[in-house]
């Protein structure tokens, strides 16, 4: 059932990319505080899904509410973590951490330092984002969203071209920020393993046109395994 007094409704939405419909009606209710992971087969429209809540997509149809609110990025606490982590090559770490902040002419925060220093950059500051390993970029670009004060963070598979140690480092760095704030987040993920460790709830999506499946909640199941395992009985369905 969609809830519209939710922290973020989205309903009976569609897109199109040309004559190609990538979502169809497609209806989901988040509640505040919250992480879920949106998993699903490859292409089937959950970068598309971000892309429309963050405004880079016109839908064809079909609403998106914040707050009770038609969702307006220009105005409200978005942040957003591209796929390729969206750095501007052209300026340097600390010029990209703050663009945001002086596009959006907000203030400094008290704690600006602490999420610095807690996702390992501050050596990096002067550098440039070709100069980074793949997972310093990572961490770069959640410092930039986190920087924003969001109240929704959208997130694009931000750990998927990292190498295992990487990765499991840069979930680490996440889930601590993560809990100190608990901002409502969709993270899209190719893994299931990677959804059942990060989320609350794994939103498990059709192919294309994407649609929910199934919404299962951790805290349900006795033991990841057991996620996991229903995950890949939805999977074979």
């Amino acid at each position: 059932m969609i809830m519209e007094n939710n922290f973020l409704t989205i309903k009976d939405l569609s897109v199109n990319y040309g004559e190609t419909t990538i979502l169809r009606n497609f209806n989901l209710s988040v509640e505040e505080g919250n992480i879920y992971c949106l998993v699903g087969p490859s292409g089937c429209g959950k970068s598309t899904l971000l892309k429309a809540i963050c405004g880079i997509i016109k839908p064809v149809n079909g609403k998106i509410l914040m707050k009770g609110q038609a969702i307006c990025p220009a105005k409200q606490p978005i942040g957003y973590i591209p796929q390729q982590f969206g750095l501007l090559d052209w300026l340097t770490v600390k010029s990209n951490l703050f663009i945001s902040k002086r596009i959006r002419k907000t203030s400094s925060l008290p704690e600006e330092n602490h999420i610095i220093e807690q996702l390992e950059i501050s050596p990096l500051l002067n550098r440039y984002p070709k100069e980074l390993s793949g997972g310093q970029q990572q961490r770069v670009a959640l410092a930039r969203a986190w920087l924003l004060r969001p109240e929704l963070l959208l997130m694009d598979e931000p750990f998927s071209s990292l190498d295992t140690f990487t990765t499991e480092r840069s979930v680490e760095l996440f889930l601590q920020l993560w809990k100190e704030r608990r901002t409502t987040t969709l993270f899209v993920t190719h893994s299931l393993r990677e959804a059942v460790q990060i989320g609350k709830y794994i939103v498990l999506l059709s192919k294309q046109p994407a649609n929910v499946l199934e919404i299962l909640e951790r805290d349900f199941y006795q033991t990841e395994q057991q996620i996991y395992n229903r995950l890949q009985e939805l999977w074979k369905e």
